[in-house]
């Protein structure tokens, strides 16, 4: 009889459930990965995700094929994101630990694997966990690898077998792939081209040529794992905590060769754009963020020399390997010598091991979230009044005008509608990603930017322009994350506006309504680190309302159409106005939103 193994999926979000649905599913699928481990294994996949969805995900070719060769669960997360709103950390963490909660006693009797809703793996991989599954290993880590989404994903998509739903790419194929569209962060933690860093850096890598990378990541992903005691509770989040509760005895395996498995992350341009700076980091500044993070799980892991190659390796490798083992082991030595805990990590803080001082901060969020609501439905003596304001004020006006039939979208969401449609002419799509676009033309729409993405206004400001009605509304919102002060070149010369319709920029907020805004974000972030510090901020907050309504009135007497380079939330508003001959008849999404170029999307 087979041995049980478990693959446990969590993802949440309609768009995110989509990007399941036709890329991480359909890798998964591809003959290497799920039907080679169903070969070894009797195999049970769990998607934790939310149960408004459950229809959608049973109802797509991805899932239906899966669930031909093992069988398909699906489990609820609604309480989670209510509980821990907003926060990815704390929700992946127990959303994986909800996908294998319910086995009780038969978790060390099961082999559990683990996949991110983001991550996509490469043909064989699953195959050559099974088989060290097999051989006795019974905790498996492998590296992922950051890649630009914007760029990588219509690639992928081509892939994709409109029969089968399977994205078969081998490894080497798919490393070739990775390393022509390298995500900023992984530039910036590449030693040896000193032209940026990343100020948090858990990974290093080292150019060897175009085919060819090494490096050493802290932690790699723990892939796979057949515990060895049972685990009751969380006491840290995932990568730090898991591992230490379920094999504090067992011998970890590094897969360290692309060839055996390779995993991409695909990741909007802009993630973590904050981290990364111009020149090079200082080895003690990096040595320091080590010291502060490492476990014992940590340091083990960023031991193991990772060979990342869409080639056969080249012939003076090892010069390469020894300037990067005297790199690390430089690191090393700068670092404290003492592996950090799991259980009061300096970084992390608490998790449960404080448990009055968690509840009494889960209190005062409460109290706080129903004296003065949570966004988008907040009064003036909240610190994101001056945020939410003006969209609040234009859905009322929609509302009241009989404009009912509104979109609400990212630029995320377009980026996906935009690539389902990306496909050679006469093939068909896959029909999940058109569902935020079925009701066009729309009477109107809101849309949220990154800042960095208000450059390329004009882009988005074409596609989703064709989904709305003559006389239709569209607003961008964009919000400074960081309140920096942002001068008017930034407008004029960098950002490509649209020359059609009626316009109009709003730039809204103040310095202190900046500053009251960085007080709130961090006490409601629900992550349990901290939570007497946080605790008190939430105090604060509450002593401030008076103060914060006196900011937000005066941000509101200000006149949000000039521009202050203090702006902290800004809204670009058009008004659509077609030529009479155009009026007549919209294309359809489809026939609008396959850009000409990869760049499409900056």
């Amino acid at each position: 009889m087979k041995d049980a193994a478990r693959l446990i999926i969590p993802v949440w979000g309609e768009s995110y459930v989509s990007d399941v649905l036709s890329l991480t599913l359909p890798a998964v699928l591809s003959p290497g990965n799920l039907p080679a481990l169903c070969d070894m294994f009797q195999v049970e996949v769990v998607i934790v995700t939310e149960a408004r969805l459950f229809e959608l995900i049973r109802g797509s070719q991805s899932y239906q094929a899966a669930a031909k060769y093992c069988a398909v669960r699906l489990v609820a997360l609604d309480d989670l994101l209510e509980t821990f709103h907003g926060d990815y950390g704390t929700i992946l963490t127990y959303g994986l630990f909800r996908g294998l909660a319910d086995l009780g006693d038969r978790m060390t009797e099961t082999c559990l694997l683990f996949l991110n809703a983001d991550f996509l793996i490469s043909d064989g991989s699953l195959r050559h966990v099974g088989q060290l599954m097999l051989q006795g290993e019974r905790m498996i880590h492998a590296p992922s690898f950051r890649v630009i989404l914007e760029e990588l994903w219509p690639l992928l998509r081509a892939h994709v077998d409109q029969k089968s739903g399977a994205l078969c790419v081998t490894s080497r194929d798919m490393v070739k792939l990775a390393l022509a569209h390298k995500h900023p962060t992984v530039r910036a933690r590449t030693v040896n081209q000193r032209l940026y860093h990343q100020t948090w850096t858990d990974q290093f890598y080292w150019y060897v040529d175009e085919d060819t990378l090494i490096g050493y990541q802290s932690p790699m992903a723990l892939v796979a794992i057949k515990p060895e005691r049972v685990v009751g509770e969380l006491k840290a989040f995932w990568d730090y905590g898991f591992i230490p509760e379920a094999a504090p005895t067992l011998k970890p395996h590094f897969i360290t060769d692309s060839d055996d498995f390779f995993m991409i992350e695909p990741q909007n341009r802009e993630h973590q754009a904050t981290l990364v700076h111009i020149g090079s980091a200082s080895m003690d500044s990096l040595a320091r963020t080590e010291a502060l993070r490492a476990t014992k799980e940590h340091r083990e892991s960023v031991q193991q020399l990772l060979k990342i190659h869409s080639a056969d390796l080249p012939g003076d490798l090892q010069d390469s390997i020894e300037e990067s083992r005297s790199f690390m082991a430089e690191i090393q030595r700068l670092s404290s010598l003492k592996a950090a805990p799991h259980i009061g990590h300096p970084v992390l803080g608490w998790w449960n091991s404080s448990s009055l001082a968690i509840s009494a901060l889960q209190t005062f969020q409460t109290l706080y979230r129903k004296t003065f609501g949570s966004p988008p439905g907040v009064g003036k003596f909240h610190p994101l009044w001056i945020d939410t304001a003006r969209v609040q004020r234009k859905i009322a006006d929609w509302k009241v005008s009989g404009k009912t039939n509104v979109l609400s979208i990212t630029s995320g969401d377009l980026l996906r509608g935009r690539n389902a449609q990306d496909s050679e002419p006469g093939r068909p799509t896959n029909g999940q990603q058109n569902r935020l676009f079925d009701k066009a033309p729309f009477d109107a729409c809101i849309c949220e930017l990154t800042l960095s993405e208000l450059r390329d206004l004009k882009t988005f400001y074409e596609e989703v322009r064709s989904l709305i009605k003559d006389g239709g509304q569209i607003l961008f919102k964009v919000t400074n994350p960081v309140g920096r002060r942002d001068d008017i070149g930034l407008f004029l010369g960098c950002c490509r506006f649209p020359d059609v319709d009626v316009s109009e920029i709003r730039f809204y907020g103040t310095s202190a309504t900046a500053w009251l805004r960085a007080l709130y974000v961090p006490a409601m972030r629900p992550i349990p680190s901290r939570p007497i510090t946080r605790a008190l901020g939430i105090c604060a907050l509450i002593l401030f309302a008076p103060l914060v309504r006196l900011a937000n009135e005066r941000a509101e007497r200000r006149d949000p159409t000039i521009f202050s380079p203090k702006w902290i939330t800004l809204t670009v508003e058009f008004t659509v106005r077609r030529a009479r001959s155009r009026r007549a008849k919209l294309r359809p999404f489809a026939e609008t939103a396959r850009p000409k170029t990869n760049d499409a999307v900056r």
